[in-house]
């Protein structure tokens, strides 16, 4: 045992760490934006471990409690358990270790030291500008951000209804930011309190991240009438507690996101006649899904496939109704957008209010007569690769460049302008550098190895009843309980976190062919394992006997290699028995187990990843006895388990027997059971 240690820090154990890094991400890491690694934080809430699972995702997104309330969640529509019952409830599972791990966070917030000497200003703090000023901050840059709002955070702040983004979630974000030493200069715009010109003399470096906080208007008669308000404006209102005052005819123009948070907010301001009115059909709609869905909820009427022609004012000026026009196509042959109109298919839609949430733009007068150009369109002029400018000291990120995208797509463009600008300031080349491809990822999991999977059902998140949310602006959803969470957590299939093989070693026995309850590895010389249809459960690597099989996470090597830590060195006048116990994680955090008090956890992945060796292992080190916790036959999450495992410890039982050690101090437990102490 000892010469197999050794042989795992050789020249072959590094090249498999190689190998690993290199394997294609999980589906719903690969999707998201800026990548965290879902299965690493999903399986640390498993194991009760929530602080080490708030700094997985923080160490890749600074915005965890607000994107863990309104995040789009692409890895959850990724998620490759949406072909076998439900997706992971990802986006839920992250508001529940960001709730258990509030007083951590605050305990943790400590000022960087300065140790560069180049100033980088930063032009907006929305999510996008904010990600970048942690980064650099991180590096150790001074950092000042100019933000023309009292408060940070920009349409996070001032245009995200409450009932989405609680504001006290966002600040935990930001007071983690401020905390590292930023200087946040609030209150100041760019143009009017401090010139863009000033701004390029006093620092090395700056960074664009306005976003887009114009709404867009129409130019159609009656447009000038009281009674109209423009989707943005009509937001921030709200959201600094200065309600617009609304008729009792309501009506919204548009279809996407921010039309939604409009409708959804009015509905919580007054229980009249609200509608919404727009050019696409259900389907076409560019608001998510679920979104629309609650709308409708909430008891908020949609008129598809008009557009607006012209509004009609009474006498007074006043709003009293919108003309529209019927829309034959909102999209061309070949999907671009083009919508077509019928003028001779007109009606009339009574309103007294009229709200305007058909698009965003950008507001950079700011930097007229100034060596940063915008194009005739009035957008920035930037090189996508490096986030450069017109000027090479001035970079740009978010939707000021990007357009409308997600929160967690501005955070995502963060990350690459703040890289772009220290290599920038370092004098190293920013495209040779940067990374714009997108992420290899494992496919659909094949149909053979899901028939083998049992399904078990998403744990539901509790809502408010419509007609109690649609008269408040508290959050509507309420997080998961911990119970819920950790069998939440659970249900991931751990994908691309199973087995590597080390060609070196491999010598193409078969072994681990007939071992593989999902038909994952196929020999041809050497065995490779396809990583569609490993399943991570590692009954295949204690049977390989020439010790090529290594797990990506969760290798058993390493538990090995700490063992002798765990188990401490053993005392000879010791009144009671040293034991230990392998426990499945998930079991650790899920289950009840009945085991001794004097007992030493090892927490392994799963039971099935502990052979012989280890379990010899462990008494070589000193214990009296070892228990290995078996999850119960209908709740383990990997076939043909269990019988392995037991054959392994009976193995193990004999031969401790042969060297003189009574093989009943060798117990296997099922979890739920209360066994006696060896």
């Amino acid at each position: 045992m000892t010469q197999t240690t050794s042989h795992r820090k050789n020249k072959s154990y590094t090249d498999i760490q190689a190998l690993k890094e290199k394997r294609p991400y999980p589906p719903c890491r690969a999707t998201c934006p800026v990548h965290i690694d879902v299965q690493k934080y999903v399986g640390l809430i498993g194991q009760k471990r929530y602080e080490e699972a708030f700094v997985v995702i923080r160490s890749q997104n600074p915005f965890i409690s607000a994107c863990s309330m309104i995040c789009y969640h692409p890895c959850e529509q990724a998620c490759r358990r949406s072909d076998i019952d439900e997706p992971l409830a990802i986006r839920h599972l992250k508001r529940f270790a960001m709730e258990q791990t509030i007083e951590y966070r605050r305990n943790q917030r400590k000022s960087i030291p300065k140790t560069r000497k180049e100033k980088i200003a930063i032009i907006g703090s929305g999510p996008s500008g904010l990600t970048a000023a942690d980064d650099l901050v991180n590096m150790g840059y001074p950092i000042s951000v100019f933000e023309k709002d009292q408060e940070l955070g920009g349409l996070l702040a001032s245009a995200i209804p409450v009932y989405r983004l609680p504001r006290e979630f966002l600040k935990e974000d930001i007071d983690d930011i401020l905390a590292k030493g930023v200087d946040a200069k609030t209150g100041t715009e760019v143009g009017k309190d401090v010139l863009f010109k000033d701004i390029m003399t006093e620092y090395d470096a700056v960074l664009i991240a306005a976003g887009l906080s114009r709404s867009l208007s129409l130019s159609i008669p009656g447009i000038e009438g009281s009674g109209v308000f423009l989707a943005l404006p009509f937001l921030q209102a709200i959201a600094f507690g200065k309600n617009p005052q609304l008729g009792k005819q309501i009506l919204i123009i548009g279809g996407g996101n921010v039309a939604i948070d409009v409708a959804r907010s009015v509905r919580r301001m007054a229980d009249e006649n609200i509608q919404m009115v727009c050019m696409e059909t259900p389907e076409e709609m560019p608001a998510w899904k679920w979104e629309i869905d609650e709308m409708l909820e909430e008891g908020i009427k949609i008129i598809h496939r008009q557009v607006p022609g012209a509004i009609q004012l009474g006498n007074s000026g006043h709003v009293q109704g919108l003309e529209v026009i019927k829309v034959k196509a909102v999209f061309d042959e070949n999907g671009r957008f083009h919508p077509t109109f019928d003028p001779t298919q007109t009606s009339f839609i009574p309103a007294d209010t009229i709200i305007i949430a058909i698009g965003r733009t950008s507001s950079l007068s700011f930097l007229k007569d100034t060596p940063v150009k915008c194009n005739n369109e009035g957008y920035l002029i930037w090189d996508e690769q490096t986030h450069q400018t017109s000027s090479p000291n001035v970079f740009a990120s978010g939707e000021v460049v990007t357009g409308p995208c997600p929160a967690v797509r501005a955070i995502a463009n963060g990350h690459r302008a703040a890289t772009a600008i220290h290599l920038y300031l370092q004098g190293k080349d920013i495209k040779s550098v940067l990374d714009g491809h997108e992420k290899q990822r494992i496919g659909r999991m094949p149909a053979d190895v899901r028939a083998m999977i049992a399904k078990q059902p998403r744990e539901k998140i509790e809502v408010l009843a419509p007609e109690i949310r649609r008269t408040s602006f508290i959050p509507f959803e309420i997080g998961y309980d911990e119970k819920s969470a950790i069998k939440e957590a659970r249900r991931c299939r751990n994908c691309g976190e199973g087995a590597v093989v080390d060609p070196g070693r491999c010598c193409g026995c078969l072994t681990c062919v007939r071992i593989c309850p999902y038909g994952t590895p196929v020999v041809i010389h050497r065995a490779k394992m396809l990583v569609e249809k490993c399943q991570a459960c590692g009954l295949c690597a204690p049977e390989c006997p020439a010790k090529a099989i290594s797990m990506v996470r969760y290798d058993v090597n390493e538990v090995v290699d700490q063992m002798p830590k765990i188990i401490g060195t053993p005392n000879l006048d010791r009144k009671k028995p040293i034991l230990v116990a392998f426990i499945c994680n998930y079991h650790s955090g899920a289950a009840e187990i009945s085991l001794p008090p004097n007992v030493s956890p090892i927490n392994v992945h799963c039971a099935s990843r502990i052979g012989v060796q280890e379990l010899l292992r462990a008494f070589e080190c000193g214990a009296d006895g070892v228990y290995v916790v078996l999850c119960n036959e209908n709740d383990c999450k990997y076939k043909d388990i269990a019988p392995n495992v037991r054959r392994r410890i009976e193995h193990s039982r004999q031969l401790l027997q042969e060297i003189g050690i009574d093989g009943s101090r060798l117990v296997c437990v099922e979890a739920g059971t209360h066994p006696e102490e060896v």
